[in-house]
């Protein structure tokens, strides 16, 4: 653009010049020979330096839009549009969104149940069945953070425990897991949740792309 921009400045001061030499000549012409013929030759002398400079400018110009074409080429990104690509770090937030939404969700059941403990215009029977819910969510919370924190002790530090009362989820940033480690999770929930290794549901998370 700034070449551009001084180029322009040349043609107009060349403009500039051409136009005062014309009135020279015109003027010359008048007290020297027919007005007539040097203002036609002025024309075409102003005309054909005109189109000399046009043509220049304009390959000029159109050297400059082949080059920033030709950047703009370069830096194009590979790959396919709209292609997803699972990273490690994408892996890592799944799972941590996995655990926020099991706590907001825990959050919202308590919520409810504390209503329902609060309400003056329910049974005692109503009321108490709320605290007892209360308590057993508050024992699958526990639960799931011993299950969780013995996990990261055996190196599976990005694993989600989502427990009810009969089964277990177990989510797991791995890109696969062994029948090894399988079994080790497994002996870990069981042993921290009671859950039996049968209601126990294992998904690794890959962290390869796909």
């Amino acid at each position: 653009m700034k070449r551009i921009f001084r180029r322009n400045q040349v043609i107009i001061a060349a403009l500039a010049v051409m136009i005062a030499v014309a009135g020279y000549l015109n003027y010359s012409g008048r007290i020297f020979g027919s007005g007539t013929d040097a203002t036609e030759a002025n024309s075409e002398m102003a005309n054909m330096e005109l189109l000399d400079i046009s043509e220049d400018d304009l390959a000029e110009t159109d050297g400059e839009i082949a080059s920033n074409d030709s950047e703009e080429t370069d830096g194009a990104v590979d790959g396919t549009p709209g292609e997803a690509v699972l990273t490690s770090g994408d892996a890592s937030a799944v799972v941590a969104e996995a655990k926020v939404t099991r706590e907001q969700v825990r959050a919202k059941n308590k919520e409810s149940l504390m209503e329902i403990i609060d309400n003056q215009n329910l049974s005692d029977e109503q009321k108490q069945d709320a605290v007892n819910q209360l308590l057993v969510m508050t024992d699958l919370a526990e639960k799931e953070a011993a299950a969780e924190t013995m996990l990261a002790s055996k190196g599976f530090n990005e694993a989600v425990v989502s427990l009810t009362s009969e089964s277990a989820d177990i989510v797991v940033n791995a890109a696969d897991l062994s029948e090894a480690n399988r079994a080790q999770i497994e002996d870990i929930v069981t042993r921290k949740t009671g859950i039996a290794a049968e209601n126990i549901v294992i998904t690794p998370i890959s962290t390869e792309g796909k």
